[in-house]
């Protein structure tokens, strides 16, 4: 197909986007990891594409304490709110390329929810998404702003990163940690439907079913999976497969236990999903190690990958993981959700 790049409009996100609520922690098991990639955050530059109100910068400020924030969108509201969160720790304007290349270039460019549109049906009942030279020319914007060895997170684009030219200069990063954010309908470059996406449960809606589109056979497992990509032209980072604290030591098992999740599919339809299996124990009074497998089931029934990880969590979230696995509440975590003075919503994308 004859790829085209529209260069015309000076503002992308506004053709794109049609919603743009968000929430502090958001993607927070995505963001986490792709602080793991970088030894320092010293003298690093990161641009989230698409701020918002600035949740997502507070949430990049908490992981990358040293690192220069930068966050552009088109919305004037979301632009005073975020300027009124974070003061004089971001620098925030105006989503247009000509400011976004006088910013940057940037080592780091977090694109969340930015990349897609509501999916409707025109005149002729057919199913339509996001418009292809505006994802084009959207991605080609990030790209020229993205540093070379640079990093990218994309979540929840409908179409797969992979389609775009530049994706050629990227590889992908993959951890048997993330279990797939991208949950939205899915688009070829001609506008043709891939696959629907069905959320998850979850503030997060994770582990959610992607149901065949008539094309279906287009998509490759990964690009329902990828979110981290690392441009080419710096020095390799160094792959995330576990997640093991280092000051966790071994001590006497007191529970252990085991657990499943299947996702209620319909038989009729053809689906993408994730199944997971996992045992835990726990380590000492205040520690758990978790050993999770997760497969990912394609559309034809076939098993396209088996992930198995090791996760280790003390404190808090092993508290709570460990009293949930019971059915008890964790005290600590609903008393730190009480006294909480940020509104939690769940998204919509």
């Amino acid at each position: 197909m004859l790829v085209r790049i529209s260069w015309k409009a000076e503002h992308v996100i506004p053709q794109l986007q049609t919603n743009n609520g968000t929430f502090f922690g958001r993607y927070w098991s995505e963001t986490s990891l792709l602080r793991r990639y970088v030894s320092s955050d010293a003298n690093l530059s990161i641009l989230s594409f698409g701020c918002s109100t600035g949740e997502e910068l507070a949430l990049l400020r908490r992981l990358f304490p040293a690192a220069r924030l930068f966050g552009c969108d088109h919305d004037w509201h979301s632009l005073m709110a975020a300027r009124a969160l974070m003061g004089g720790d971001a620098v925030i304007f105006d989503s247009a390329r000509s400011d976004i290349a006088a910013h940057g270039p940037f080592d780091i460019i977090v694109c969340n929810s930015v990349l897609l549109s509501h999916t409707v049906r025109n005149g002729q009942g057919v199913l339509k998404g996001i418009d292809s030279e505006l994802w084009l020319a959207a991605v080609q914007a990030i790209d020229a702003a993205l540093s070379p060895g640079g990093l990218l997170q994309v979540i929840n684009s409908n179409i797969p990163f992979r389609m775009h030219p530049v994706a050629v200069g990227y590889r992908a990063l993959r951890s048997p940690l993330l279990l797939g954010p991208n949950y939205v309908d899915q688009f070829d470059l001609d506008g043709r439907h891939l696959c629907s996406g069905v959320p998850g449960s979850g503030l997060s809606a994770m582990l959610n079913v992607h149901v065949a589109g008539e094309q279906w056979a287009q998509l490759r497992p990964d690009d329902l999976h990828d979110v981290h990509f690392q441009k080419a032209g710096g020095q390799a980072v160094t792959p995330v497969l576990d997640q093991k604290l280092p000051n966790l030591r071994d001590a006497p098992v007191r529970a252990s236990g085991s657990f499943t999740h299947r996702l209620a599919v319909q038989p009729s339809l053809q689906s993408a999903y994730i199944e997971i299996d996992g045992r835990w124990s726990s380590v000492g009074t205040d520690g758990v190690r978790i050993e999770r497998t997760a497969r990912h089931i394609w559309f034809d029934g076939a098993t396209a990958s088996e992930k198995i990880v090791t996760i280790e969590m003390e404190g808090p979230l092993a508290s709570a993981f460990l009293e949930s696995s019971l059915g008890r509440p964790s005290m600590r975590l609903t008393l730190q959700a009480l006294d909480s003075r940020l509104p939690v919503y769940s998204p919509v994308f």
